[in-house]
């Protein structure tokens, strides 16, 4: 299994990367700089970034590292003085570099808390400071049982900390405070020893809430940038710019982001979205990571690069990896075999290409694509011995990933297995032959479920597939899975279309437009996987219904299955809209629904009518 953690293995290939940031950190004359690292969730920021800690120690030039996660700050309630502390307590613990400016940094650290007592001594008076420097959380009333000597010293150090630092009548107090900090934090770095630049990685900031990243960054911007001083920030910068948006909305329709990232970052590195054949390579390294010791492993990923396989327009072969393993002597973990590691890279092999498209180019959702096969894998072997083909199954895993409504479909085509799935044998015939529709399965037309279809193992409809579907059945009664491949954006999309107010619908749907097909596909599916268990309105799914008529036949199919409470009067104008966008089609579920006893001869003809009239 592989866990959600940052590798210090670079599978990724992204050495060059780092060995590219790591030559801007050597450069004193670029600081302060602030590097913004770019990439959306599971791309493998955290793994780079330990890449680069680990080239600045191993070298010996001055220049010093120090790694910081912004999450950790999250419970903090000032973020600013938060990143600040750690910092320094960081710096203070590294004797080699800062022993000789302890004192320095005894000082900053004062003026940090000084700080933090202040926004508390403003925000909430002088019985919360008093109670705060006694190190007590009780009101003052309380903390006064200290004896009066105590007291005393407490009150004159709260006297002259707020006439050396506070003055609230002086409107630049508060930037004099930060000018202090920046001049004598330069000054720390530059009376250190050997010390030519301080780099600082700031990890996870995109998992903090806006107001926290905000901070992060003005504490950054405002207190930390000074010479020596090199940051890099990890980061999705679609979350930096909401986050911005959100703390700094603008009553017209621009908006500030892209100049507050500017400001803040001066050289920003986009990390690629991987390729399809870059997936498929990174699934078949795991797998071999999965078998090999981790020397073994470390001169294989070593030899790969320096043969520049995964330069080439194909993906690494099964035969190339075997060869590697084989001049290279590879020893493997125990229990595992060399036939283990190429029957499971073979299965990749075969899916990979019609898989690896669906993965979105994010490291994580490869390892999550595995992790998945490898627990089905051995549960079959629990429930079923060896029946199962691990091939089929990897495939039909693969479906989940691609589509996960088509998934669902052939899941209930195979309920009617006679010796074949009837509906599924016409689809792979009509793929098979290369005809350029699936006219009436319009999901099936898509470029990445025809390559699905094409890959091996072929000819699914001759297996009842059932003990697959059972091993996969939690997919099969809820949307977690395809929620979990959403963008951050698509999650927060979907949610806004589901919770909005009436007179909503139609600017979210103009929002929903605007997305590439592939996100606006995803988010329609989910919406009526919920509209079938019941979790949205009807005046949500009458958009979904004039406006992506190819899910039409699938709506029609959950509103034959609703029950005979949910046809109340609120339906008509819904039905109404959508007969005017397929009559013929609502005339066909109004008949059936009529049939069924669900709906009234007199509500019908009342939606036929209105249409009518409109």
């Amino acid at each position: 299994m592989w866990l959600d953690n940052a590798s210090n293995i670079d599978m990724l290939f992204y050495s060059p990367y780092a060995s590219t940031i790591v030559n801007f950190t050597n450069n004193e004359e670029l600081t302060p700089l602030t590097i913004g690292l770019y990439g959306s969730w599971g791309a493998g920021k955290s793994s780079l970034l330990q890449m680069i800690q680990k080239e600045i120690e191993s070298s010996d030039d001055g220049v010093v590292c120090v790694s910081l996660n912004a999450w950790q700050f999250e419970g903090y309630e000032d973020a600013k003085v938060a990143l600040m502390e750690s910092l320094l307590k960081s710096i203070e613990e590294n004797k080699t570099h800062f022993e000789k400016v302890g004192d320095k940094i005894k000082k900053l650290i004062k003026r940090v808390n000084f700080l933090k007592l202040g926004k508390d001594l403003v925000s909430k008076g002088l019985p919360y400071a008093v109670s705060a420097l006694t190190g007590n959380p009780i009101p003052v009333a309380i903390s006064l049982s200290s004896s009066l000597a105590d007291v005393e010293q407490i009150s004159s150090n709260i006297q002259g900390f707020k006439e050396k630092y506070l003055k609230p009548e002086d409107s630049e107090d508060h930037s004099d405070n930060i000018r202090k900090f920046r001049v004598e934090f330069e000054d720390m770095l530059r009376d250190a020893d050997n010390v030519t630049n301080l780099v600082v990685i700031v990890d996870d900031l995109d998992r903090c809430t806006p107001e926290r990243i905000i901070d992060t960054l003005e504490a950054i911007k405002l207190f930390l940038s000074v010479k020596k001083t090199t940051f890099i920030v990890a980061v999705d910068e679609r979350i930096i710019k909401y986050a911005v948006d959100i703390k700094y909305p603008r009553s017209d329709s621009t908006t500030l982001s892209d100049d507050y990232i500017e400001k803040i970052i001066q050289l920003p590195i986009k990390i690629p979205e991987l390729s399809p054949k870059d997936i498929e390579n990174y699934l078949k390294l795991l797998i071999c990571q999965l078998h090999m010791n981790t020397a073994s492993f470390e001169k294989t990923i070593y030899s790969i690069y320096e043969s520049g396989k995964m330069l080439e327009d194909k993906s690494i072969g099964l035969s190339d990896i075997v060869s590697f393993a084989s001049d290279l002597s590879v020893e493997y973990k125990h229990g595992k075999t060399l036939e283990m590691m190429k029957n499971e890279i073979g299965i990749i092999e075969k899916i990979g290409g019609a898989v690896s498209p669906s993965l979105k180019g994010n490291p994580r959702q490869a390892k999550r694509f595995l992790n998945t096969f490898f627990v089905r894998k051995n549960l079959a072997s629990l429930y079923f011995k060896d029946e199962l083909d691990l091939a089929v199954m990897a495939k039909l895993l693969a479906l989940e990933f691609i589509d996960i409504e088509a998934f669902r479909e052939l899941y209930t085509w195979n309920k009617a297995f006679d010796g074949r799935i009837p509906v599924f044998d016409d689809i792979e015939k009509i793929i098979y032959e290369g005809e350029k529709e699936v006219s009436e399965w319009m999901r099936w037309d898509k470029p990445r479920i025809r390559a699905w279809v094409n890959s091996e193992p072929k000819n699914l409809h001759k297996m009842d597939l059932s003990k697959y579907f059972y091993l996969s059945r939690e997919a099969l009664v809820s949307s977690d899975n395809l929620v979990a491949t959403f963008t951050e954006n698509e999650r927060k999309l979907l949610s806004s279309i589901k919770n909005c107010i009436q007179g909503q619908e139609d600017t979210r749907f103009k929002e929903l437009s605007d997305l590439q097909s592939e996100s606006q596909s995803k988010i329609v599916d989910a919406l009526l996987l919920q509209f079938e268990n019941d979790e949205l309105e009807l005046r949500v799914v009458r958009r979904i219904f004039t406006n992506y008529p190819h899910v039409q036949a699938k709506i029609v199919e959950i509103l034959k299955g609703k029950k005979k409470e949910f046809y109340s009067m609120g339906i008509i104008p819904h039905f109404t809209a959508m007969h005017k966008s397929n009559d013929s089609m609502i005339e066909q579920l109004l008949n059936a629904l009529v049939l069924a006893k669900k709906l009234t001869n007199e509500m019908k003809t009342q939606i036929l009518q209105v249409h009518r009239k409109v």
